[in-house]
């Protein structure tokens, strides 16, 4: 929102410079900042930073991300995409992990919830993004098409977008199956809204296949009834004795270098 609801693209540009600048200075235990914005809001986030101990890297990076939204408009190559989504969403679950007390080995699957949460997201959205100028699916998958043949693609350009929908979902599994082990981690009085919540945007991936993944038909949604269905379905595997596989190191391959340091 900070992004796509500034009234300019210059205010978004100011706007994430600033919060870089605070994030910095906070971090240096700085006195004073050259603007003042949302000292409440800031405060607020300061004081629930040092509560948690949240990591400064997946702070600075989902800012990271959403610069990019103004500067990189469209992705190149998978690495790119998933870069993306950890900055987007990764990053969140990464700092969830500390305030719903799940311990620092449940970090890498928490990331992983993030990532296939914008997976779906962009799956889902691709005529809504082509309409703010940005392609988020690879353009190796593509072929390299512009907004243009997005937005008005031909019978073989729409087949194309359809095929990499595909693609993005099938990887969105991947993470879907890894975040599932993790939640495991997760303290049973918080685990539940987790496990309901990744069963629930799975389900828009879900929905798009039945629809044979076609972008044209407008924004997916989960109508309440079968949100309540899906709670029901798959409440019984929070009841299964806890099974956890080591985490597939792979899956960050694209973007393990954002979060961790390298050693001297």
């Amino acid at each position: 929102d900070l992004v796509d609801e500034a009234p300019t693209e210059m205010h978004a540009k100011s706007r994430i410079k600033y919060l870089l600048q605070y994030l910095e200075a906070t971090t240096q235990h700085a006195d004073n900042l050259d603007i003042v914005i949302l000292p409440a809001v800031l405060a607020s986030f300061t004081a629930l930073k040092k509560e948690y101990d949240l990591p400064e890297h997946a702070v600075k990076q989902l800012l990271v991300g959403m610069q990019s939204d103004l500067s990189e408009k469209i992705k190149t190559t998978q690495d790119d995409l998933l870069t993306y989504c950890y900055r987007a969403a990764g990053t969140v679950g990464e700092l969830m992990c500390p305030i719903l007390d799940a311990p620092d080995i449940a970090k890498p699957y928490a990331i992983d919830l993030g990532v296939a949460m914008q997976l779906t997201n962009i799956s889902r959205d691709v005529l809504e993004d082509a309409q703010n100028g940005r392609i988020y699916l690879p353009q190796e998958w593509l072929g390299g098409m512009s907004v243009k043949n997005i937005l008005y693609p031909s019978p073989t350009q729409k087949m194309i977008i359809c095929a990499a929908i595909k693609r993005c979902l099938t990887l969105a599994e991947d993470y879907y199956s890894s975040a599932l082990q993790g939640l495991q981690l997760v303290p049973w009085e918080n685990r539940f809204a987790m496990h309901q919540a990744l069963f629930i945007y799975r389900e828009i991936g879900l929905v798009l296949a039945e629809n044979d993944f076609d972008f044209q038909k407008g924004r997916i949604y989960v109508p309440t009834f079968d949100k309540l269905f899906l709670v029901l379905r798959h409440s019984y595997k929070l009841m299964l004795p806890p099974k956890i596989e080591p985490h597939h190191t792979s899956l960050h391959d694209s973007f393990r270098s954002l979060y961790v340091q390298p050693s001297n």
